[in-house]
Formats: structure tokens, sequence, C-alpha cells
């Protein structure tokens, strides 16, 4: 059976064990056929990212089509990171694994009402990279498909070589139709610094440290588990104890996202 570490990304086929832990990181593995109910906080996705493009470097990370979901969930924890800088919430990101779409979920506890309510944001998830010379075909590519209304696109800026200019992009939005509920932008603008905009309906842009935000989302749960129980809903933590990461390893992990100019 095929077990992956949720850690550094490292998958085996092991016959025997069925709680494996990870020769390298000693982190219980995850079997394949659970991803479809693992929620991961943003710095978990956002952190494996980083230990995928330490152990099988920056190139592959960014090309190998064996990490597209792990990229995709990168670009989800970091708007997942803007939207908690934005109104306090936390948000888990949940890998689409059966479906072709949506690539990417947002998943968010909400106990106002007294109850476990699941809130959930569906993300497509799409990159504007350096063979593409302009951000709006890639942008008007995803809006000429038929995509449910309440979708999200996602658009991961990893053109290093071209400006961003987020004014035109806004208002060529407002001349497209888009069959989506809001698109959004993922940019870096330098080494620490990442924009999340809002290109549509109208502008929304949140600014972000990311040592600062990520510092904040360590305090999140890791890793939950959803599992039914009657009429309600039960959220299991699948960790004892949040990950010890040193500021060190914190600060390794926001060089190789530099360094990888977004995955």
């Amino acid at each position: 059976m095929r077990f992956c570490c949720p850690n550094c990304g490292r998958d085996e086929d092991i016959l025997v064990d069925r709680n494996p832990r990870c020769r390298f990181c000693h982190v219980e593995m995850i079997a394949a056929s659970d991803y479809s109910e693992l929620w991961m906080s943003p710095y978990i996705a956002i952190k494996r990212m980083a230990t995928i493009s330490e152990t099988f470097g920056i190139e592959r990370a960014r090309t190998d089509g064996r990490f597209k979901k792990e990229r995709e969930a990168w670009t989800t924890g970091v708007f997942a990171l803007a939207l908690s800088k934005l109104n306090g919430e936390q948000w888990w990101i949940e890998i689409e694994t059966v479906d072709s779409t949506p690539d990417t979920k947002l998943r968010q506890l909400d106990q106002s009402s007294g109850n476990n309510v699941i809130q959930t944001r569906n993300i497509e998830v799409v990159d504007w990279e350096e063979n593409v010379d302009d951000i709006m075909e890639v942008i008007g590519k995803k809006c000429k498909r038929a995509y449910p209304d309440h979708y999200l696109l996602l658009v991961n800026a990893r053109h290093s070589g071209k400006v961003l200019d987020f004014d035109r992009v806004i208002e060529e939005m407002k001349r497209m139709r888009s069959p989506f509920l809001e698109v959004w932008v993922v940019a870096f603008i330098g080494p620490d610094d990442m924009k999340v905009v809002r290109v549509a309906p109208g502008a929304f842009p949140i600014d972000l440290k990311i040592r600062t935000e990520l510092e904040n989302a360590r305090k999140q749960t890791p890793f939950v588990k959803r599992g039914i129980r009657g009429t309600g809903t039960e959220l299991r933590d699948l960790v004892a104890s949040l990950f010890a990461h040193s500021p060190r390893q914190l600060a390794v992990a926001v060089e190789k996202m530099s360094e990888a100019h977004n995955f």
C-alpha cells in the first residue's frame, strides 16, 4: 500500500506496517486513500512545498507533474494566509484527489451558530508562467470554460520576467465575461513580500509579510481529519502536537519560496 509523508512529500509502497513513520522525518505517514478527507494548515502546505524543493531541487519542484497537487496546495495556502490576515479566520487546504475539478478546497469550521458548520471555498488554480507573455491570456482561457458560479479562480503569477500591472488586469476583468465568483492573483513582490489581489469583482489587495504570516500560521492545528458521527461533524486532529520547527527552519522555507519565485 502506498503511503506519503505529509511533511517532506516522500512516498513509499509499504507492505506490512499499516501505521508507518517516515524514515527521514519520523512523522506518521498517510495512506493515499485518506487524502480526500485530509485538511492541511497553510503552514504545512507551504512548508511541504519548500521541503520538496529542498529534497528534489527547485526546477523539479516547479515543473514535475508529480508535484502538481503540492504546487496547487502551496498557492492555496498563500491565499489562506491572506484570508486569515483579513478576518482572523482559520482555513485548511484539502487537495482534490477524486474529481478533476476543483483543484483544491479551502475548509473552515464555523461554530458561530453553536454547531460545527463546515464552510467551503472551491478553488481552481492556474499558473502564469514564462512561456505566456500576458497574464490576461491565462485568465481568459480559464474564463472561456464552464465552471460552477461559486468557484474561485486563483492565479499564481510565476512569470518573474514580467512586471504585473494589477490596475490593467482589474480594468480588463471588468470587460471579461467570467464564470467565477471571484478571481485572485498571487505574486511575489520581494524576498519576504507577497501581494494577494482580488481582480474581479473589483479590486481588493492584501499585502503579506510571509515570515510573519507563517509564524502566525504555525499556531494552527496542522492536520485535521473530518469524521461523521450521527448528525454532527467531528474534527479529528491527526497530530498530537504542532510541529516544532525552529525559526531557522522557517527562514529556510521562506528563502526557498523566494528562490523559486513561486512554485
